[in-house]
């Protein structure tokens, strides 16, 4: 099947890809084939999928369908017999785990391939979830990524070819199609799966995104080494050039020496944003001084035509920049980075919470108590909280916004602060990403933490909050970086510390889950196992985010060694005992003397230790010996239940043993609600 449209955006391709591969695999199981290969692609024109070695039919089939349970009303029975156009003779009586229940049998004749491959296609074409769609056609009834142009349904077998039969809001699948639509617009018919490949190779078309990102990074290497260059990576940028073309044709460019007056990173911004260009670096300078346009189209001069024309663009775009850079240059050799700041004051951050100017004014009282944890000089921290923001109204960042903090470390270094200062500004905003590095120099992470701390709480106070996927002020990043910083560089520093620090007075609850439930995510990702991250976090709270790891770990070792394995059968023994009954009273001391056997004192004397120990190492967060206390419980309780009935005749006695029990389970539990690890 292939479905033809109108261009497909290039971020939404690999999502489709995956998405058809899974609908087609639950179709297929629905229907009950069994397909031996099966192949997705996807174009910027074209989606599509192959499917190999289908088997040919679907067996008759018999299924029972159950009705009212034995002694229903007789309306009820009635009811059913008449939605299933059946009579009372067509009854069984049968036996379930539920109970007893009429059922009847329905026989169900085998179907055409064909049939059933056309009602697969259909449902997945009306399930299909793009995440952006337009509504289109006749009276707007068809939901799609872009236009639907065409359906391509085919089936062949025994050396035949038939049309499998399907029709989606006035569009009819047909058995012809064509290649790209500029080099080979003609339509084709095909008579296999392997015809189909080939012709759409011979036209210019390369299904599959692995093989296009392939050939662009083998003829663009070969090129740039001919050329004296090297490829830049930039798999992000790649992954886009090649849902961009059905048939990418790399083409190098050098960049005029005039132009490379400005710092690299705005040339290859310009050129990655604006243009899609992959940077060259020269061998012999290693600056990067060439690029890489990828085009889908062959023209007849050997695309000096399409090089040129984006040179003249590229011209253009980076005359600007210089422009641009000149312009701040002057001002920052002039009037200094400060400047900047004033002008902040007219640039809005939020209507409820001033402007850039207010933002930075509320950073720098973060940052400078932040410090004191690290014990950095109030210098330093005061020049990078003053202009961690400065560069946002320069020029330059104005016409490239991804350039923020890369720009402001570079005219930091120009007015000469040091170092420290403008790796910082630079610094800050990391990380951006789910994969990006995070900051390692002390006044950078101050800056980061500051930064993203202030955001979160003053956005969370307002009530901005992500919403199911929605996230538009982007607070799961800005969490996630806030914890990443924290573990990765293993800082002895808590949530709520930092909470503390932005003097931002609102109910915290909130925050706080949304925050352990990031933490959570992130935990699982590094492979912690789930049910004991859960039900750590879940427990602690935020101070407890540095150790954590540690005490995951800890407890996960536990669980699986041979004493856990022994202190958790103990435990189970308790948890049972405890749910079978609803309701006890704790006993009185007098109760307890009067009342209690030898067994139930020397229980209540070896728990009362054992608690000490794990109160005591839990002050500590001496995690190690907490377990270690719990596991030497194990022998005293096994010989405490196997030597006395808990659920005695003597309701007394009763109660003052399952308020023991109790006890068992508070102390426990004070480490980890162990009740939710059973499974482990």
């Amino acid at each position: 099947m292939e479905l033809i449209s109108e261009e497909i955006p290039a971020k939404m391709q690999t999502p489709a890809i995956r998405q058809l591969e899974r609908l087609t695999l639950k179709k297929v199981g629905e229907n009950g084939l069994i397909v031996e290969k099966m192949k997705p692609f996807v174009t910027p024109m074209r989606l599509g999928i192959t499917l190999e070695n289908i088997s040919t039919k679907v067996n008759e089939s018999i299924q029972e369908i159950r009705g009212p349970r034995l002694g229903a009303p007789e309306n009820a029975i009635e009811g059913f017999l008449r939605k299933n156009k059946i009579g009372r003779g067509e009854l069984k009586e049968k036996k379930t785990e539920k109970g007893d229940f009429y059922f009847y049998t329905v026989k169900a004749s085998a179907q055409s391939l064909s049939k059933i491959l056309s009602r697969i296609f259909t449902e997945i074409i009306q399930e299909f979830n793009w995440p952006k769609s337009m509504y289109w056609g006749d009276n707007y009834s068809l939901k799609w990524v872009r236009p639907l142009r065409g359906i391509v349904a085919v089936l062949f077998q025994n050396e035949t070819r038939e049309r499998v039969p399907l029709s989606v809001r006035g569009i009819d699948s047909g058995i012809v199609t064509r290649a790209h639509q500029v080099m080979h617009p003609e339509f084709f018919e095909f008579d296999s799966i392997d015809d189909y490949r080939e012709k759409m190779l011979k036209g210019k078309v390369i299904l599959q995104p692995q093989d296009r990102r392939k050939s662009v990074v083998q003829e663009g290497k070969k090129q740039a080494e001919a050329r004296g260059f090297y490829l830049v990576e930039d798999d992000k940028l790649l992954d886009e050039i090649v849902g961009l073309t059905e048939f990418p044709i790399p083409i190098l460019g050098e960049i005029p020496k005039e132009l490379l007056s400005i710092p690299e990173e705005v040339i290859i911004t310009s050129m990655r944003e604006h243009q899609k260009f992959l940077s060259l670096r020269s061998s012999a300078s290693r600056k990067v001084e060439g690029f890489l346009v990828v085009a889908d189209l062959q023209t007849n001069d050997k695309q000096k035509t399409i090089l040129s024309g984006n040179m003249r663009v590229l011209n253009s775009r980076l005359k600007d920049a210089i422009f641009f850079y000149q312009n701040d240059l002057n001002l920052v050799k002039v009037h200094g980075m400060r400047a900047w700041n004033e002008k902040l004051k007219s640039v809005r951050f939020h209507e409820k919470l001033g402007s850039q100017y207010d933002r930075v004014e509320r950073i720098i009282k973060i940052a400078v108590l932040l410090a004191r944890k690290f014990d950095l000089e109030q210098d330093a921290v005061q020049k990078a909280a003053t202009l961690i923001k400065a560069d946002l109204v320069s020029e330059l960042v104005t016409e490239f916004p991804s350039l923020q903090g890369l720009m402001g470390a570079h005219y930091a270094e120009i007015e000469g602060y040091e170092k420290l200062v403008s790796d910082a500004i630079r610094d800050h905003y990391l990380p951006v990403g789910s994969n990006d590095l995070v900051p390692k120099q002390s006044l950078s992470i101050i800056m980061a933490l500051s930064d993203k701390i202030e955001y979160l709480t003053c956005l969370w106070k307002i009530g901005i909050k992500p919403t199911g996927n929605k996230d538009p002020f982007a607070l799961r990043r800005a969490s996630l970086g806030i914890i990443r910083i924290i573990l990765e560089n293993k800082l002895d520093v808590d949530l709520d510390y930092l909470i503390d620090l932005t003097k931002v007075n609102f109910d915290m609850s909130d925050l706080q889950l949304f925050l352990k439930e990031r933490i959570i995510n992130y935990l699982i990702e590094k492979n912690y196992q789930k049910k004991v991250v859960e039900a750590v976090v879940r427990q602690y709270k935020l101070d407890f985010l540095p150790i954590l790891p540690r005490l995951i770990t800890e407890i996960t070792e536990f669980i699986s060694s041979v004493s856990g394995v022994k202190f958790l059968a103990v435990y189970k023994r308790v948890f049972n005992l405890l749910s079978s009954k609803k309701e006890f009273v704790s006993f009185k001391k007098k109760t307890f003397e009067e009342r209690a056997t030898e067994e139930d004192k020397t229980l209540q004397k070896q728990l009362a230790l054992i608690k000490e120990q794990v109160e005591e190492s839990l002050q500590h967060k001496d995690f190690k010996k907490a377990l270690l206390s719990l596991g030497s419980m194990v022998n005293p309780v096994n010989q405490f239940l196997d030597n006395v009935q808990v659920n005695c005749e003597d309701k007394e006695l009763q109660n003052l043993r399952y308020s023991l029990l109790n006890k068992i389970s508070e102390t426990t539990d004070s480490v980890v609600v162990f009740s939710e690890l059973d499974n482990k």
